[in-house]
C-alpha cells in the first residue's frame, strides 16, 4: 500500500472506531444506569469473561493467523486457491466452534467456578444461565475472524471498521426499548444478536469483493492445518490482557459486592483508547507489514514496524497522562447516572488510574505481536503471553490483600510493562536493529509534553469547574470537551517547539491540503 492510502485507511478506521466507540459509551453508561454494579451486573460481566469476550479474542486470533496464511497461498495457487482455503477454513472452524459451544453449554457450572469462584449461591446460579444463553456467539465470532482478515488481506478496512456500530445499534435497541421487560437475560441475548449483526457486515464486505461460498472441507490441507496451528497460540496470545482481566475478576469477586462491576468499568475505560487508535493502526500495518516478510524486505518490514511503535507512542503517552488526570469527571460523565452512584464513580476512577499505567504497553506489545505474527512466529508471543499472566497472577496475590481492586489494575500495569521490554529483546534478536534509539527520543519528548499538558488539563478543568459551581452534566461535559481541545493542541504545540519530526510532517500535509483547496 501506499502511505497515501496507509493515511486514508487508518484515519477511515479511526473514524469508524470514534463513532463506535462513543455509541458504545453511550451503552456502557446505559448498562450501568439500569443495572448498576449489584449482583445481576456481576453476573453478567462474569458470564460475559465466558462467552462474548473470550469470542471477542478469538475473532482477533482468527484474522491475525489468517492473513500471513492467506497471503502464502495466494503467492502459490492465485485466486483460486485462496477461495479454496478461505472456504475449507470457514468449514473447519464451523464445526471447532459448534463443538465448543456445546461443551460451554454442558460445562457452564465449571466456567463459572473459573470467573466467579467466590460468588455467592444466588450470583453464581445466575452466571450458569447466563453463560449458557451466551454460548452461541462463539461461532459466529470465528466467522466473523474468518471475513474480517479476508477484508484486510484486500485492503479493505472500512467495512470492518464499521462492525462495532452495528454491534451497539443492537445493544441501544435493546436498552431502549426492550431492557425494562426481559432485563439481564436479554441483554445477554442481545450479545450474541450483535455479533450476528457483525458477522453479516463482515460477510457482505467479503461478498462484494469476491468471495463466494463452495461446500469444502479438507482436513490434510497443509495450510489449513498450519493456520489451525497457529491460530490457538495466536488467540491465547490476543488475549493476553483479557486472562489477566479475567483473573483480576475472580479474585474480585471474593471482595465486595460491585468490585467486579468497577473493576469492569474502568478496564473498557482504559481500553478506549486502544480500540480507536491503536486498532486502526496495526489493522492497516498488518497486511503491509505480512507482505513485506513474505516477500523478503525485512528492511521495509522493520521501517513499518518503527514507523507504527512511535505512532502509537504519540497516542497512547498523552491518553494515559490525560486519563490519569481527569478520571475522576470521565467516569462521572460517562456512568453516574440512575443506580450508578457517587462511590461507584470514585472507587472506578481510582482503579482507572491504575489501569491505566498498563495503557503504553499494552499498545505496544499489539504492534509487537503483529511482527511476530508476519513473520509466522505465534510461538514467542505465546511464551511471553505465559510469563505476563504468571507475573500477573503473582502480583495479584501479593498486592489485591492491602490495594484492593486498585491491587488488581495495578498488576496488570507492571506484568505488561515487563513483558513488553522482554519483547523488545526478543524482536531485536530475531530481525536485528529495530531503532530502539528513535523510540526512546520520542518517548523523552511525549513525556515532556504530556507533562505540560496534564498540568494545564488538571488546572483548566477543575479550575473551571470551581468557578461554575454546581452546573449540571451538560456544561460539564462542554467544559471537558473544551479542556479535551486545548489540552491536544498545546500537547502539539510542544511537541512541534521539542522538533518531533511527525508533528512537523502533519503540518507539511495540513499545508499542502489548504494550499490545494485554496488554488480550487
Amino acid at each position: 500500500m501506499k502511505k497515501t492510502s496507509i493515511a486514508k485507511s487508518t484515519v477511515l478506521i479511526i473514524l469508524f472506531s470514534l463513532i463506535g466507540k462513543m455509541m458504545g459509551f453511550v451503552r456502557e453508561s446505559m448498562v450501568a444506569a439500569i443495572f448498576g454494579a449489584g449482583f445481576e451486573k456481576d453476573a453478567f460481566v462474569a458470564a460475559q469473561s465466558a462467552t462474548s469476550t473470550v469470542s471477542m479474542y478469538i475473532v482477533m486470533g482468527i484474522s491475525t493467523v489468517f492473513i500471513p496464511s492467506l497471503q502464502s497461498v495466494y503467492s502459490r495457487y492465485g485466486e483460486e486457491g485462496k477461495h479454496k482455503f478461505t472456504n475449507n477454513i470457514f468449514s473447519i472452524v464451523s464445526l471447532l466452534t459448534i463443538l465448543i459451544m456445546i461443551l460451554g453449554i454442558v460445562g457452564a457450572p465449571l466456567l463459572t467456578m473459573l470467573v466467579g469462584p467466590r460468588f455467592d449461591p444466588r450470583t453464581k446460579a445466575l452466571t450458569v444461565q447466563l453463560i449458557q444463553l451466551g454460548m452461541p456467539v462463539i461461532v459466529f465470532s470465528a466467522y466473523e475472524g474468518i471475513f474480517t482478515g479476508y477484508l484486510h488481506f484486500h485492503n479493505r478496512f472500512g467495512i470492518a471498521a464499521s462492525v462495532p456500530i452495528w454491534l451497539n445499534l443492537v445493544y441501544l435497541a435493546y436498552l431502549m426499548i426492550f431492557s425494562t421487560k426481559f432485563g439481564i437475560y436479554g441483554l445477554t441475548i442481545v450479545s450474541v444478536l450483535a455479533v450476528v449483526a457483525e458477522y453479516i457486515c463482515v460477510w457482505y464486505g467479503s461478498h462484494r469483493v469476491g468471495y463466494r461460498f463452495q461446500p469444502m472441507l479438507d482436513l490434510k490441507d497443509e495450510h489449513t492445518k498450519q493456520t489451525l496451528l497457529l491460530a490457538i497460540p495466536a488467540i491465547i496470545t490476543v488475549s493476553v490482557n483479557n486472562i489477566n482481566t479475567l483473573v483480576n475478576r475472580a479474585l474480585a469477586s471474593g471482595l465486595a459486592s460491585g468490585s467486579m462491576s468497577r473493576l469492569d468499568y474502568a478496564n473498557k475505560l482504559n481500553v478506549l483508547v486502544i480500540g480507536i487508535f491503536i486498532t486502526a493502526i496495526t489493522s492497516v500495518i498488518y497486511p503491509a507489514m505480512s507482505k513485506a516478510f513474505d516477500e523478503g524486505e525485512m528492511e521495509k518490514g522493520k521501517r513499518i514496524m518503527n514507523g507504527s511503535v512511535r505512532s502509537v507512542l504519540l497516542i497512547t503517552i498523552p491518553a494515559m497522562a490525560g486519563l490519569i488526570v481527569l478520571a475522576q469527571p470521565i467516569v462521572e460523565l460517562a456512568f453516574m447516572r440512575g443506580v450508578f452512584t457517587q462511590a461507584d464513580a470514585d472507587a472506578t476512577a481510582i482503579c482507572l488510574r491504575f489501569y491505566t499505567l498498563a495503557l503504553v504497553s499494552i499498545s505496544v506489545n499489539n504492534v509487537q505481536n503483529r511482527v511476530f505474527y508476519s513473520l509466522e512466529d505465534t510461538k514467542t508471543p505465546f511464551y511471553l503471553g505465559v510469563v505476563n499472566v504468571l507475573f500477573n497472577v503473582g502480583c495479584n496475590l501479593i498486592l489485591v490483600r492491602t490495594m484492593g481492586i486498585n491491587g488488581l489494575a495495578l498488576s496488570v500495569s507492571i506484568a505488561q510493562t515487563v513483558v513488553t521490554w522482554v519483547s523488545f529483546t526478543m524482536l531485536r534478536k530475531k530481525i536485528g536493529h529495530i531503532g530502539m534509539r528513535s523510540y526512546v527520543k520520542i518517548t523523552i519528548k511525549t513525556v515532556i509534553a504530556s507533562v505540560i499538558m496534564g498540568a494545564f488539563a488538571y488546572y483548566f478543568y477543575f479550575g473551571g469547574i470551581a468557578l461554575l459551581g454546581n452546573v449540571g452534566n451538560g456544561i460539564k461535559l462542554l467544559h471537558f470537551t473544551l479542556t479535551v481541545g486545548l489540552s491536544a493542541l498545546l500537547y502539539f504545540f510542544t511537541l512541534d517547539l521539542l522538533g518531533l519530526k511527525e508533528v512537523k510532517d502533519i503540518k507539511k500535509i495540513v499545508a499542502i491540503k489548504f494550499l490545494k483547496k485554496k488554488i480550487a
